[in-house]
């Protein structure tokens, strides 16, 4: 499975996570959309017209979700659904972002 096509995967991945761990605790529905605006536009520039500008802009990015989550797990209570999967999310989060690193490099490999 190449880069691209695993970069698609975790990032719909991580989207549908964060969404069902909202709605387990009761995140209006604007804040999920708010959330998952800027994933999805990436998402969608992944799919349709991979660069690696599209690569390294979400590289930096995803290291503010990682910020946000990093502050969210440790206010979390011992071992409930949710926290399982704000854990699920942050492991999604590191994924992605070494697969956006290493995607952008694979292009920017291919051009040359």
């Amino acid at each position: 499975m190449n880069l691209n096509k695993l970069f698609i995967v975790f990032t719909g991945g991580l989207i549908l996570t964060h969404a069902l761990n909202s709605l387990m605790i009761g995140t209006p529905l604007i804040g999920i959309v708010i959330w998952s605006f800027p994933l999805a536009i990436f998402f969608l520039q992944a799919w349709f017209k991979p660069t690696a500008r599209v690569y390294q802009i979400f590289s930096f990015i995803i290291l503010i979700y990682f910020m946000v989550i990093c502050l969210d797990i440790p206010g979390l209570p011992n071992l409930t659904a949710a926290s399982l999967l704000f854990w699920l999310e942050l492991t999604e989060i590191v994924i992605v972002f070494f697969i956006a690193c290493y995607a952008a490099r694979e292009q920017l490999r291919n051009v040359k």
